[in-house]
């Protein structure tokens, strides 16, 4: 199947700021960040085929990324399922990456990629963004 961005909307995608460590307990088991949606309209979560995230180089791995929208937290294989639920446009996701330790203080080069399958277009629209976040 063809790829390619159409919607050009990967500006908006990662917002400022949101790059964060996430803790359970004292110990950092990940990091976060928010997203949008690179696109003029919603869709249902199945339609979304992948997040993808690299820190500095580094991908993360498929299984080790929590999508989290609307107040629930899904893994991207769940959500291939999910149909009741929606990802709108302006609305924020978080997306949580497990990663033991989290990341270390400072700047790093966030790349985020959004895999959308829209029905009314014969391939996969893939937006790609990447910032300097930091974390504090």
């Amino acid at each position: 199947m063809a790829r390619g961005n159409v919607f050009g909307y990967e500006t908006y995608m990662i917002r400022d700021g949101s790059l964060r460590n996430v803790y359970e307990g004292s110990h950092a088991i990940g990091f976060q960040l928010e997203l949008r949606i690179a696109n003029y309209r919603g869709y249902i979560l199945s339609q979304v085929e992948d997040i993808r995230v690299s820190v500095d180089g580094t991908p993360v791995p498929r299984e080790a990324i929590r999508f989290g929208v609307g107040g629930r937290v899904y893994t991207l294989a769940e959500m291939e399922t999910v149909v009741d639920d929606r990802w709108e446009l302006r609305q924020v996701a978080t997306v949580t990456c497990l990663q033991p330790g989290g990341l270390a203080a400072g700047p790093h080069r966030v790349t985020v990629e959004e895999h959308i399958r829209a029905s009314y277009i014969p391939f996969v629209a893939v937006a790609q963004a990447t910032k300097s976040l930091r974390i504090e």
